[in-house]
Protein backbone atom coordinates (compact mmCIF):
# COMPACT_ATOMS: atom_id res chain seq x y z
CA UNK A 1 0.00 0.00 0.00
CA UNK A 2 2.55 2.38 0.84
CA UNK A 3 4.60 1.63 -2.43
CA UNK A 4 1.52 2.38 -4.17
CA UNK A 5 0.66 5.56 -2.61
CA UNK A 6 4.15 7.15 -3.22
CA UNK A 7 3.83 6.13 -6.86
CA UNK A 8 0.13 8.35 -6.77
CA UNK A 9 2.04 10.82 -4.83
CA UNK A 10 5.12 11.40 -7.06
CA UNK A 11 3.21 11.16 -10.49
CA UNK A 12 0.52 14.21 -8.99
CA UNK A 13 3.62 16.30 -7.71
CA UNK A 14 5.68 15.88 -10.84
CA UNK A 15 3.03 15.88 -13.65
CA UNK A 16 0.23 17.57 -12.32
CA UNK A 17 0.61 20.08 -9.07
CA UNK A 18 1.49 23.61 -10.47
CA UNK A 19 4.26 24.74 -8.69
CA UNK A 20 5.25 28.99 -9.08
CA UNK A 21 8.89 28.02 -9.19
CA UNK A 22 8.25 27.03 -12.99
CA UNK A 23 5.66 29.31 -13.76
CA UNK A 24 2.33 27.36 -12.18
CA UNK A 25 3.17 24.22 -14.14
CA UNK A 26 4.19 21.08 -13.01
CA UNK A 27 8.00 20.03 -12.52
CA UNK A 28 8.02 17.39 -15.52
CA UNK A 29 6.46 20.14 -18.05
CA UNK A 30 9.77 21.41 -18.21
CA UNK A 31 11.68 17.98 -19.05
CA UNK A 32 10.72 16.18 -22.51
CA UNK A 33 11.98 13.01 -20.81
CA UNK A 34 9.76 13.61 -17.65
CA UNK A 35 11.12 13.24 -13.93
CA UNK A 36 11.64 10.69 -10.91
CA UNK A 37 12.90 12.30 -8.01
CA UNK A 38 11.97 9.26 -6.04
CA UNK A 39 13.40 5.90 -5.85
CA UNK A 40 10.16 3.14 -5.80
CA UNK A 41 12.02 1.43 -3.65
CA UNK A 42 12.25 3.58 -1.18
CA UNK A 43 10.21 2.71 2.05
Amino acid sequence: QRSEALHVWNVHYNYHRPHTAVGDRPPASKLRAGVTNVMASYS
